[in-house]
């Protein structure tokens, strides 16, 4: 196993030291390309800021905020806003960015140039980093810190502008629902208006109005049947007086007429219709056309019967008082005086008592039309309530989803003053970008080594795959695989002493040709690792310009 190793090393070797001077030669070119990279490649530096999420200064607990929106959300707008093309071509303005370009690019172009330069990487939750590539190593570092200044900037913007956002519509729907109340109360006020005496409250005040209006119209009545009593009894009185003045009236005309004539002849003109004079003649008449018989005749018969008794009494009566005719006279008159006196005192109370009589049967009726109308106001006082507690439940709804909005409002308005004292969440620079040292690209310490590995894997590649596209046989082992016939003699290449004096000479030159080489890739080496590099590019590109 062992010899077959050594067996195998010996091979590879065998094959390197065939193709060293190609090997050696593809080696010096990789590395020598690396090495001109880093000298005449155009240096790129990169700049990185590092923003960090603060938290709110404020406790949640005290202050609930607003904003809702996620990080990832609010940087993905502010990021749009950055790398818009109006803020890109301000920055380019600004920092004189891309001089050289801008003869040859429009200003879409050179903003799009510029958004590819510019990275944003959301690392971790509560920070991110923004990385800018550009040619100096001055302006990566401001152009960096500008866009974390405007990040930091329009993340403040964003949140106060989202907050007090919130706190104006909030406003604005607490208005409406204030005039929403205003016009729930406007028709409560009016509906308690227009039904001021239907009201539940009011309901056993008309329980008691309608109590004491019956009674009141109960007195009214009474009172009517009273003064309708009393107006029957003048009436009846009225009729009585009359006749008493009417009979006095009658005798004093008929003593006229008969003078001296006593008390009982009768056959005379003029005299009243209840003397029975009088009464003798209708009898006369009546007997012309109807027997004794007839109900009218006998009736007069009984009356003549009753004026001839009174008359005959009363003649006694004054015959019996001894009074002579013209006392007589006089007691007459002073008698029709009091019956006309009474007459008159009595019209006078017949006609007030007929005015009181209109007067309470006027507020019989109006009571009557009370009593209706409050009866109808307690018939409506269920439909009423029913009405007035869904206008007062709707009121009551809207009031109370206006006392959540209103502490919605004020939650709001203090996390709008939260944002405006930049005591909510804001971001942070806390690794601002700084002017860098070494070029981004090209990297000298990333450059050279891998210039390195690649030169020396092409330069053993290449040597290995020439070694296997090559068909002759370089040893022993390979002929007799080939030929499965074993070598018998192995005869060396047969050359002169002068041949082989040149091949060493050509040796040594190449040798020494690639370890000039060598000596000045390491200077350049050197001179690129001690920082020496711009330097000697531009005394290069000075002698060669």
């Amino acid at each position: 196993m062992q010899q077959t190793t050594s067996i195998d090393i010996r091979q590879y070797l065998f094959v390197l030291k065939r193709r060293w001077a190609l090997s050696v030669l593809i080696f010096f070119l990789v590395l020598g390309t690396g090495v001109g990279y880093c000298l005449f490649w155009p240096k790129t530096y990169q700049a990185t800021a590092l923003i960090v999420v603060q938290p709110q200064k404020v406790p949640g607990s005290i202050v609930q905020t607003t904003i809702t929106s996620k990080i990832e959300d609010r940087l993905q707008i502010i990021t749009q806003r950055v790398l818009s093309r109006s803020r890109l071509t301000e920055l380019i303005d600004r920092f004189k960015l891309y001089p050289t370009e801008k003869g040859k690019m429009t200003p879409d172009d050179l903003a799009e140039r510029m958004r590819k330069d510019i990275t944003i990487k959301i690392t971790r939750k509560n920070y991110f980093t923004i990385t800018y590539l550009y040619k100096e190593a001055q302006a990566v570092s401001a152009v960096t810190n500008a866009l974390a200044s405007f990040y930091v900037d329009s993340n403040l913007r964003l949140r106060e502008q989202d907050a007090v956002g919130t706190a104006r519509f909030l406003t604005r729907e607490l208005e409406r629902m204030r005039n929403q109340l205003k016009e729930w109360d406007a028709r409560i006020t009016k509906f308690k208006q227009e039904h001021l005496q239907e009201l539940p409250s009011a309901q056993e005040k008309n329980l008691q109005v309608m109590e004491h209006t019956r009674r009141a119209r109960e007195h009214a009545e009474e009172m009517i049947g009273e003064d309708l009593n009393r107006i029957a009894f003048l009436e009846r009185s009225l009729v009585v007086v009359n006749s008493e003045i009417q009979k006095i009236e009658l005798r004093k005309a008929h003593e006229r007429k008969v003078g001296a004539v006593s008390p009982g002849q009768g056959g005379q003109q003029g005299i009243s219709e209840s003397s029975p004079q009088a009464i003798k003649k209708e009898i006369a008449r009546l007997r012309v056309f109807y027997t004794d018989n007839h109900p009218d005749i006998q009736r007069l018969k009984r009356h003549l019967l009753k004026a001839e008794a009174q008359k005959a009494e009363k003649e006694g009566r004054l015959k019996a008082q001894g009074k002579s005719d013209s006392e007589i006279s006089d007691a007459e008159a002073l008698e029709v005086a009091s019956l006309i006196e009474t007459r008159d005192r009595m019209g006078k109370a017949l006609a007030e008592h007929k005015a009181r009589v209109k007067e309470y049967e006027k507020q019989r009726d109006q009571l009557t039309k009370d009593i209706k109308l409050t009866q109808q106001r307690i018939q409506n006082g269920p439909i009423v309530a029913k009405d007035l507690e869904e206008l007062t439940r709707g009121y009551d709804v809207l009031k109370d989803a206006f006392e959540k909005m209103h502490a919605k409002w004020l939650d709001a308005n203090m996390a709008a003053n939260l944002e405006r004292t930049q005591r909510g969440e804001q971001f942070e620079v806390v690794d601002p970008a700084q002017k860098p040292d070494e070029p981004y690209r090209p990297s000298i310490k990333r450059a050279i080594p891998v210039s390195f590995l690649m030169a020396l894997a092409l330069a053993v590649g290449m040597a290995f795959g020439l070694n296997f596209l090559d068909n002759s046989f370089t040893s022993v082992e390979q002929m007799e695989r080939f030929t499965e016939l074993p070598v018998l003699v192995v005869v060396p290449p047969l050359t002169t002493p002068a041949e082989r004096a040149k091949k060493k000479r050509n040796n040594m030159l190449l040798i020494l040709l690639y370890l000039l080489l060598g000596f000045f890739m390491a200077g350049l080496l050197a001179i690129l690792f001690t920082g020496k590099g711009p330097a000697l590019r531009q005394m290069l590109l000075g002698i060669f310009s």
